[in-house]
């Protein structure tokens, strides 16, 4: 495994684990935990994707800028584009009281938010195992 198919497979890697942190967080109660977990996990296991086509998108975040960046390399991330904006909310409101207003994530995400993140987290992920499949890489 050479150069960015090396970096491809650390970060899809990670995104697993993140994506367990979110199931495991969900079991124990742990709603915003397991959202912040579950963007994480797409997050990452979009730029694995986009390693694997030769590109790194260090300078984003955005699991909405992922997905559209992941598009135009192919066109099945359509299925889970519907899910990047809400992922991209969980980013800052899973973690600090000042992003929502009224109370603190702990006490305003349910464990309906934090399975629909995981919901999208698995299919992501379930998608770019499915690309890695058919990855060949080139040698650098």
């Amino acid at each position: 495994m050479e150069g960015l198919a090396k970096e491809a497979d650390r970060w899809f890697r990670q995104a697993e684990n993140d994506l367990k942190a979110a199931e495991w967080n969900q079991q124990g109660g742990f709603y915003a935990h397991a959202c912040f977990w579950a963007q994480q996990s797409t997050a990452k296991v979009l730029r694995a994707f986009l390693f694997m086509n030769k590109e790194d998108a260090k300078e984003t975040r955005s699991v909405s800028e992922l997905l559209e960046r992941c598009l135009t390399y192919d066109e099945d991330f359509k299925a889970v584009v519907e899910y990047g904006s809400r992922l991209d909310i969980y980013y800052k409101t899973s973690r600090y009281p000042d992003s929502l207003p009224g109370g603190i994530p702990a006490e305003l995400l349910s464990s309906k938010d934090s399975r629909e993140a995981i919901k999208a987290a698995s299919d992501a992920l379930a998608l770019v195992e499915e690309k890695r499949k058919e990855y060949v890489p080139e040698k650098m």
